[in-house]
């Protein structure tokens, strides 16, 4: 049987298993079963389980249930709705200054958090009936809260750098840092789009009441503490990675323990949230490594057979030399966005990417950064943009799907102009990393 018919059926089995409703992760690990049985000896299977066991002991998996805690402890904490309040104070008296704020609360959060579906749900409670209630334009509530909550994506510590690490052998360190400045530009174009409609249509995002904002100095001082704590946090977890003093797990382990005391500090820190941040780190973190387990399993199939040889020829053979092909790559990954989950994308393609991308002389933490942004737009596209449905969670039954699509239109098209910038500007990536002591 030749690999592209292989490849053709080995689709064709995985798409008919997610459309019965079988969890991704299971999908991929039955698909990768059936086929090693079908065409190889049954003693193959070892080597699906050696894949995986060999990737359990990987140590950079250590920094994904400690990000994910620390995560937890801070979105229970109040802290997000502290730190909206401080940031409202200074973008307040700026037309759209309630969606500028949730844009510049979100990056900041994502500095300490880096969950996108916590973000989304948190400043969905806290920011957007705030902006409905000062009659923003909803399609400017909904993209700032949807977009702004994507950044978590880019901005370290985010979990998709930590898995992009682990499949193409890269530092975590210098993806982090990496991911800086293509995610302060791309909340630097939602900032500037939310500044522009707020200018050309007034009623669109009306500046806040004068009595929200013309308080006591000591009471604007006493509610922009609420920035204090989450930007220590963020300057010493990303610091003692930049400055090499600790790895991405120590640097982890560390937040986890600054969540702790901000949380103590901040008079929330009850045995209640502790125990519900614990069960969900425990949620998660099984969650990835099943799909791990899967997509290890599936890759390993694939790779005996011959595939990642049969895709590197398949991709170097159209001809369309470094650039095209990886435009070529830019295009598989959004429509697979579409209807993946950024997990199972990873997994699936940057086996056969990455050695492709290092053969064209490109260099793959760079490309980590454009996969990264591939995903914040994967997040917005429809049919399945996870975004739109974690909103629609908080929103309820009074906004439709289809509303919070509309409203994503505007911020999927800056994250579009975002990532061709990053591709066509590699230095927007690489330069902090090149820097680093």
């Amino acid at each position: 049987m030749s690999i592209g018919l292989i490849t053709f059926l080995l689709l064709v089995m995985f798409l008919i298993l997610l459309c019965l409703g079988l969890p991704l992760a299971w999908s991929l690990g039955s698909t990768a079963t059936i086929f090693i049985l079908f065409m190889f000896n049954p003693n193959v299977m070892t080597m699906a389980v050696g894949r995986a066991f060999k990737m359990s002991l990987d140590y950079t998996l250590v920094a994904i249930p400690l990000f994910v805690f620390m995560a937890s402890v801070l979105q229970k904490s109040g802290l997000a709705d502290k730190l909206f309040k401080a940031v409202y104070i200074l973008s307040g008296p700026l037309r759209g200054g309630l969606a500028v704020g949730t844009v510049i609360s979100s990056t900041i959060m994502a500095a300490v958090v880096g969950i996108v579906g916590a973000e989304i749900a948190t400043f969905g409670l806290i920011a957007l009936p705030a902006m409905l209630k000062r009659n923003y334009d909803k399609r400017i509530a909904l993209g700032s809260v949807c977009a702004g909550g994507g950044i978590a994506t880019l901005i370290p510590p985010s979990i998709v750098f930590i898995v992009y690490a682990m499949t193409a052998s890269v530092s975590v360190g210098d993806l982090f840092i990496a991911g800086i400045i293509p995610g302060l530009l791309l909340a630097s174009l939602f900032i500037a789009y939310i500044l522009f409609m707020a200018w050309r249509y007034p009623e669109m995002a009306p500046s806040a009441p004068a009595g929200e904002i013309n308080r006591p100095f000591k009471e604007k001082l006493r509610t922009l503490k609420g920035l204090i704590s989450p930007a220590i946090l963020a300057f010493v977890v990303l610091g003692s990675i930049y400055a090499g003093i600790a790895t991405p797990s120590e640097a982890a382990s560390i937040g986890c323990i600054g969540a702790l005391v901000t949380t103590y500090f901040n008079r929330t820190l009850k045995i209640k949230l502790i125990e519900e941040a614990v069960y969900e780190t425990l949620t998660i973190t099984c969650m990835l490594l099943w799909l791990f387990f899967g997509a290890q399993a599936l890759i390993g199939f694939y790779t005996l057979a011959g595939g990642d040889q049969w895709v590197q020829e398949v991709i170097l053979g159209l001809s369309l030399g470094p650039w095209g092909t990886v435009i070529c790559m830019q295009i598989v990954m959004l429509i697979l966005g579409m209807f993946l989950d950024w997990i199972g994308i990873i997994l699936l393609t940057m086996p056969l990417f990455v050695p492709i991308i290092i053969d064209l002389g490109f260099n793959p933490i760079w490309f980590g950064v454009v996969f990264c942004m591939n995903m914040q737009i994967s997040y917005l596209s429809p049919p399945f943009g996870p975004s739109v449905f974690w909103l629609k969670t908080v929103v309820g039954d009074e906004i439709s799907v289809t509303e919070i699509y509309k409203a994503n239109m505007p911020f999927l098209v800056l994250t579009l102009i975002a990532l061709a910038l990053t591709v066509a500007f590699p230095s927007l990536s690489l330069w902090l990393p090149g820097i680093k002591p």
